[in-house]
């Protein structure tokens, strides 16, 4: 019954330390690629207008997000 209960903890540890690793992987990689632009939060459609007509000649990508 030891072993058995030994095995368990083990388990439960090596778990645990997994769990943890991964978890300090994911909060402190970074959030954007070197090199790359912050995403921008436009409030309003002049916001976005005025960033549109800036970028002419390069890719552009609007992305419209709903919390619904």
């Amino acid at each position: 019954m030891n072993k058995l209960l030994s095995k368990r903890s083990i388990i439960a540890l090596i778990i645990l330390v997994i769990a943890l690793s991964l978890g300090i992987y994911f909060e402190t990689r970074p959030r954007i690629a070197p090199g790359q632009k912050p995403l921008t939060d436009i409030q309003n459609i002049e916001t976005l207008r005025t960033a549109f007509n800036r970028d002419t000649g390069k890719t552009r990508l609007i992305i419209l997000v709903s919390p619904t």
